[in-house]
């Protein structure tokens, strides 16, 4: 990676089979860069259109990370590992996801064929508990509570820490994986007066953010009930409510990652 650049990327903020479908949202997931490395995180529909729209070059990956095995998280992660991979002509990167998202069960597809498995360096099987070293950072994975048993969430640790919900409902003691986080990214699918079982609502987040404080909060992953400007209102009642720093991500947004998380700016 060129300047060792530290920022978080998101090729689209949408979630939700209802948004996804109709792509009111882009749904490319997002790509974390830091010390040295360079992750794609959930690359759901669009990725690699996203990416390409947004100048992003993902021959530059080091890293593709599948939380759960949902197709609004995975749908164009094989594409994107034969861009990381060069098409596939050279054998670079690492693949990370659940017992699923590698093997898959009667339930749930693999996301990765034996193909593009064997296209990367290394592929490593996680589940909630779980720890990597790589590079110059330490990945935590953590447990969630959604309609996916295995999905894990991610505490990424190096210059800076930035953790993950990933999908699922806010469940008591989840805070403790996210405390001491400079960003804290959540999958907020739905507002505050919506509910949804092993889904997060803005109500969720709220008390997660307020157990956890990080430096910045940033929601994301929005369903129907977030659009037409809702999840600006929520970030900012929450961020009022808390004081805390709180964001609703935009497609195409990119935080340039500072200790105070002054600098955002849109990325065109």
């Amino acid at each position: 990676m060129e300047g060792r650049d530290m920022r978080i990327i998101f090729l689209g903020t949408g979630g939700g089979r209802f948004v996804v479908i109709n792509q009111l949202r882009a749904t490319g997931g997002w790509i974390l860069e830091m010390d040295g490395e360079m992750f794609h995180i959930d690359p759901g529909p669009g990725a690699l259109v996203r990416a390409k729209q947004h100048g992003i070059d993902l021959k530059k990956l080091t890293g593709v990370f599948v939380s759960h095995c949902h197709p609004d998280h995975y749908a164009d992660a094989e594409l994107v590992v034969e861009a990381m991979t060069n098409g596939v002509t050279k054998k670079r990167g690492i693949i990370v996801g659940n017992v699923y998202v590698i093997e898959g069960n009667g339930e749930y597809h693999r996301v990765f064929s034996k193909y593009h498995l064997d296209a990367v360096e290394k592929w490593y099987e996680v589940k909630a508990g779980d720890t990597l070293n790589l590079g110059e950072m330490k990945v935590s994975f953590v447990e969630t509570r959604h309609t996916e048993p295995r999905g894990v969430g991610f505490v990424f640790k190096g210059s800076f820490t930035i953790g993950y919900t990933s999908d699922g409902e806010y469940f008591e003691g989840q805070e403790k994986f996210f405390k001491g986080c400079d960003y804290l990214i959540l999958n907020c699918l739905r507002s505050s007066k919506v509910s949804w079982p092993g889904h997060m609502n803005a109500s969720q987040a709220k008390e997660l953010i307020e157990k956890t404080r990080p430096g910045v909060a940033i929601l994301q992953h929005f369903g129907m009930s977030m659009l037409k400007g809702v999840a600006e209102m929520e970030a900012e009642r929450i961020s009022r409510e808390t004081g805390v720093k709180v964001v609703a991500a935009k497609d195409g947004m990119v935080f340039e990652l500072e200790r105070k998380a002054e600098n955002l700016r849109n990325f065109i």
